[in-house]
C-alpha cells in the first residue's frame, strides 16, 4: 500500500477521532457560517473560528466541530479558547491533538459566499498560518535526527525520553538535564516525571514560531491558560513542586544558571540575567525586539 496523500491523511485522522461534524474541519467553512453573526457581539468571528466553533444560532450560539460542545450568551471579556477549555476540557481539538483541522486552504471559490468583512478576516488567518518561519537560532539543529544525536550522554536518572524532547524542538546542551530549542533558543531544565516537552515549550516560550507552526496557537493558549490557573491556586501543588516552579521562574532562561534581573522594554518580560541580557536582540519569551532594559533587584 502506498503512502496516503495529505488529504487522505486528514480524512483518516478525522475518522479516527469521530468528530462531531467533520464537514466543519475547514477554517474557511466555519467562517462562512458567521455571515449573520450579531454585529454587537463582544467576541469576534475570528476568535470563535480559531477556537473551533461554527455559528449555529439563534442569537450568538456556536458549536465545536470536534466535540460538539455548544456555548452562547457571550459577554465582554470572554475568551473563546478559555471558555472552550473550561466547559469542554476533554475536547481533543482544544487540547492540541491533531484532529484534521484544515488551516491551509485556497481563497479560490469562496468570494461569492463570504462577504467583504469576513473575507478580510479569512485572509488574515491565511496570512498568519502560512507565514514563513524566521531564521532559527541553531540552523544546524533543524533536523530532528540531528537534535536526537546530541542526547548520547543524556542523564539516565531522568524519566524524560530524548525522542520526545527532540520532536518538541529541543537538543541536549551536555549540562545536567538542560535542553534548548533549536529555533527560539529557549532553555528548559529540572525535568520531572509526567512533564510533557511540548507543554513545557508552550509554558515558557509561547512566542516560538516552531512551536506555533507545529502545535498551533490553540494548543499554546490552552497550555498557558492552564498554567496561569495553576499558579493562582498553589494549594494544589506539593511543597517540592512549588519550590521547583519558583526556582524555574527566577532562573535566567538563557544561561539557566544565574537569577533573572533585567526587564525588557517594551514587552516587560523578566527572563534574563544582566550578563545574558547584553547579548540578546529578541525577547526569549515573545520574540519582540528589545528596545531597552531595566535592571531589577530581588529583595
Amino acid at each position: 500500500m502506498g503512502d496516503a496523500t495529505p488529504a487522505e491523511e486528514t480524512e483518516l485522522r478525522a475518522a479516527c477521532c469521530q468528530l462531531f461534524d467533520s464537514s466543519m474541519r475547514s477554517v474557511a467553512r466555519r467562517l462562512r457560517t458567521f455571515q449573520r453573526w450579531p454585529q454587537n457581539s463582544p467576541v469576534s468571528a475570528q476568535e470563535l473560528v480559531e477556537a473551533g466553533f461554527f455559528f449555529v444560532g439563534p442569537s450568538d450560539e456556536v458549536q465545536c466541530f470536534c466535540c460538539g460542545g455548544v456555548l452562547k450568551d457571550w459577554r465582554p471579556g470572554d475568551c473563546p479558547i478559555m471558555e472552550h477549555l473550561n466547559f469542554f476540557p476533554s475536547c481533543k481539538y482544544i487540547c492540541g491533538e491533531d484532529v484534521g483541522n484544515q488551516n491551509m486552504f485556497s481563497l479560490e471559490g469562496i468570494f461569492d459566499t463570504v462577504d467583504g468583512q469576513l473575507l478580510s478576516v479569512l485572509q488574515g488567518i491565511v496570512s498568519e498560518d502560512t507565514a514563513l518561519l524566521s531564521q532559527p537560532e541553531y540552523p544546524e539543529m533543524i533536523r530532528e535526527e540531528m537534535r536526537l544525536s546530541t542526547f548520547q550522554n543524556w542523564p539516565q536518572h531522568t524519566n524524560m525520553q530524548p525522542e520526545q524532547l527532540a520532536r518538541a524542538g529541543f537538543f541536549y546542551t551536555g549540562e545536567d538535564d538542560v535542553v534548548r530549542c533549536f529555533h527560539c533558543d529557549g532553555g528548559v531544565r529540572n525535568w520531572s516525571y509526567g512533564d510533557d516537552p511540548w507543554s513545557e515549550h508552550a509554558k515558557w516560550y509561547p512566542g516560538c514560531e516552531f512551536l506555533l507552526q507545529s502545535k498551533g496557537r490553540v494548543f499554546v493558549n490552552s497550555v498557558r491558560a492552564t498554567f496561569s490557573t495553576t499558579l493562582l491556586t498553589p494549594s494544589q501543588l506539593s511543597a517540592e513542586e512549588q519550590l521547583r516552579r519558583l526556582r524555574e521562574e527566577r532562573t535566567c532562561k538563557v544561561c539557566m544558571d544565574r537569577d533573572v534581573s533585567v526587564v525588557f522594554v517594551p514587552c516587560g518580560h523578566l527572563v534574563a540575567c544582566g550578563e545574558c541580557a547584553l547579548n540578546l536582540r529578541l525577547c526569549p519569551i515573545c520574540r519582540a525586539v528589545i528596545q531597552g532594559s531595566v535592571r531589577t533587584f530581588m529583595s
